[in-house]
C-alpha cells in the first residue's frame, strides 16, 4: 500500500506540474493576444488571465462528467478551486510583493461584489434543482439539467457586457504587433489546451485511485487535492502580476476565475451530461463556505482599500481551516457534510 501511495503522490507531482508549465504558456499566449487586442490591465486579469488560468477546472468537470461519470468530482473541485482562489490566491501574493496589495474601487464593488452575487446564483440554481428535480430515491439529491443551468449562463453574460463596457471606455496604448506573432501566441495556445488535458486526466485518475483505497467519497478530494493542484495556475499567474506591481490583474484573476468556473464551467459539465444528480447536504455547506470566505475577504480589502501582510496570513490561516474541517466531515466528527 505504501508503495502504491508513493507512486499515486509521484504522479499527482507530476501532473501539477504539467498543468502549473501549461497554463504558464497559455498565461503568456493570451497575455500577448490581450495586448494584441488593447485590453486594459482590470479586464485582462477578470476575463483573458482568468480563463485562461481556469482551464484545468473545465477540462476537469468534463472528464469527470463526460469520460469518468462523477460529477459531483467536478462540482467539488470547482467549489474547492474557488475557496482556494478567494483565500489563498490573494493571501500569498500579498505576502510575496513589497508593501500592501492595493484592492482599487473595481475590484472591491465590480469583481468582488459580482462574484458573491455569482456564487448566490448558483446555490439558488441548486436549490431549484431539489425543489423542481428532485431525486425519486433520496429527497435531498436533487438533478442537474441544461435548463436549469441556463441562469448562471445568462448572468455569465451579463458579466462578459460589463467588461465589454470596460474595454469600450478604454483608450488602449498604440502597441504594434505583427500577425506572425499573434499567429504564434495561438499556436502556443493551442499546445498549451492540450497539456492542460493530459495533466489534469493524469490527477483525475490519481484521485480515482486515492479514494479506492481509503474508501472515500470522490467530493473529499476533488474538493482538497484536486483543487489545489488544478488551482496553481491561477496562484502563480496571481503571484507574477503582483510582483509586477499590478495589483488590480492580481486580484480580478481570482475573482474572474472563480466567476468562470460557477458560471460557465458548472454550466458546461451538466449540458455534456445532460442531466446529473448530487448530494445537496454536501454541496451546500462548502458553498456556504465559500461565501463566509469571500465576505471575510472583503471586510480586510474594504479596511484602506488594501491587503496587508496580516490580512494575507488570516486568510492563509482560513484556508488552513477549510482543510481541517474537510478531514473532520471525512471521519465523522464535523456535522454538516453527509460522507455516507
Amino acid at each position: 500500500m505504501l508503495a502504491e501511495l508513493t507512486y499515486i503522490f509521484f504522479i499527482v507531482a507530476v501532473a501539477t506540474i504539467i498543468i502549473w508549465k501549461a497554463c504558464n504558456y497559455l498565461e503568456e499566449a493570451c497575455h500577448d493576444l490581450a495586448i494584441c487586442y488593447g485590453l486594459p490591465d482590470s479586464v485582462k486579469g477578470s476575463t483573458v488571465m482568468a480563463i485562461s488560468s481556469s482551464f484545468p477546472e473545465l477540462v476537469t468537470i468534463v472528464l469527470a462528467t463526460g469520460i469518468h461519470g462523477d460529477f459531483e468530482l467536478g462540482l467539488a473541485t470547482i467549489i474547492g478551486s474557488a475557496v482556494f482562489n478567494i483565500l489563498v490566491i490573494p493571501g500569498t501574493s500579498v505576502l510575496f510583493r513589497p508593501g500592501s496589495l492595493h484592492a482599487g474601487r473595481e475590484v472591491l464593488y465590480r469583481e468582488a461584489q459580482f462574484y458573491l452575487i455569482s456564487v448566490l446564483i448558483v446555490m439558488v440554481t441548486l436549490s431549484f434543482s431539489v425543489i423542481y428535480q428532485p431525486s425519486t430515491v433520496d429527497p435531498y439529491n436533487g438533478t442537474l439539467t441544461g435548463s436549469l443551468m441556463i441562469l448562471p449562463l445568462l448572468f455569465y453574460v451579463l458579466y462578459i457586457y460589463i467588461q465589454y463596457q470596460e474595454v469600450r471606455d478604454h483608450k488602449p496604448e498604440e502597441v504594434e504587433q505583427q500577425q506572425s506573432t499573434a499567429l504564434k501566441s495561438w499556436s502556443k495556445l493551442v499546445i498549451s489546451v492540450l497539456m492542460v488535458t493530459i495533466g489534469v486526466e493524469m490527477l483525475i485518475r490519481m484521485v480515482i485511485k486515492l479514494g479506492g483505497i481509503f474508501s472515500t467519497p470522490s467530493y473529499f478530494w476533488g474538493a482538497t487535492i484536486l483543487a489545489a493542484a488544478t488551482s496553481i495556475p491561477d496562484l502563480f499567474v496571481s503571484v507574477k502580476a503582483a510582483q509586477r506591481k499590478l495589483s488590480s490583474a492580481s486580484l480580478t484573476n481570482a475573482f474572474g476565475s472563480n466567476i468562470f468556473d460557477l458560471l460557465v464551467v458548472l454550466p458546461v459539465g451538466v449540458i455534456i451530461a445532460g442531466a446529473v444528480g448530487f448530494n445537496y447536504p454536501r454541496i451546500i455547506p462548502m458553498m456556504m463556505f465559500l461565501v463566509f470566505a469571500t465576505v471575510a475577504f472583503i471586510i480586510m480589502a474594504r479596511s484602506k482599500s488594501e491587503l496587508t501582510n496580516n490580512n494575507g496570513k488570516v486568510l492563509l490561516l482560513l484556508y488552513l481551516g477549510f482543510i481541517i474541517w474537510m478531514g473532520t466531515e471525512y471521519i465523522g466528527i464535523g456535522g454538516a457534510i453527509t460522507v455516507s
